[in-house]
């Protein structure tokens, strides 16, 4: 009887703790663990990708490439035939734009702050150093999927939210304010179609949602801890 008594005690302890609600930190754990793990995450120092940027509302189609090397530096180039090729660019301390129609542009303030954010290499697997405030705002269902929300804020800067899949604990959607010359927009972006290279599960297909624009991103390719001369990411000489 005694033993039986202690059997019936053990399985309701165990059925007390797996009904206990996760905390922030242990979702956002979980999260780089479905990625890969943070030793495989932490291994990777630089990738390129190669796509596609569609802006369904114009019917504009054009070749994406998006460069990043660690610890803070990001290049974006989109090439559309007809119109020229917008760079957008951070190198960790500055951030600047050149675009065909208005011409180059050096981001500052609070569009500064944004941007350079954006370029941390990696705020996933280093989130403890990226965010100075993690809470798990209860969870909410985003089309089938029931995920978690989160509210991560960093030291500086505004907070983003990040919505992860409840069972699959990898990234769906993410939403933050955003500064731009026509003002402040909320921008959506939500997160699909992962696929695993060197051990790291990436979204290959996002689509965002700023304002009244929608565009959406579309990788063919991802290559990994490509040699990135530190050049490639500069503001041009003399802007």
């Amino acid at each position: 009887m005694r033993l039986s008594r202690l059997a019936l005690m053990s399985a309701f302890a165990t059925t007390v703790w797996a009904q206990q609600p996760l905390t922030a930190e242990q979702v956002l754990e979980k999260s780089v663990e479905a990625a890969g793990g943070r030793q495989a995450i932490e291994k990777i120092t630089s990738f390129v990708g190669k796509g596609t940027l569609e802006v369904p509302s114009q019917g504009v189609v054009g070749a994406l490439e998006v460069a990043g090397k660690a610890p803070n530096k990001r290049l974006v180039i989109v090439r559309i035939e007809g119109w020229g090729e917008l760079r957008r660019s951070c190198d960790g301390q500055n951030a600047w734009e050149d675009r065909p129609d208005q011409g180059f542009r050096l981001l500052e303030g609070v569009e500064r702050e944004e941007v350079l954010a954006d370029c941390v290499f990696d705020d996933q697997a280093a989130w403890r150093k990226v965010y100075s405030k993690v809470e798990l705002a209860g969870k909410e269902k985003i089309g089938e999927r029931e995920t978690y929300k989160l509210v991560l804020t960093p030291a500086k800067g505004r907070a983003t939210t990040r919505y992860i899949d409840a069972e699959t604990f990898l990234p769906v959607r993410m939403v933050q304010r955003r500064t731009t010359p026509q003002g402040e927009v909320e921008a959506q972006t939500d997160l699909s179609d992962y696929r695993e290279r060197d051990g790291v599960k990436t979204p290959h297909l996002m689509k965002q949602i700023a304002g009244p624009q929608e565009m959406i991103i579309k990788l063919a390719e991802v290559e990994n801890n490509v040699p990135l001369e530190d050049a490639r990411f500069a503001k041009p000489a003399g802007k």
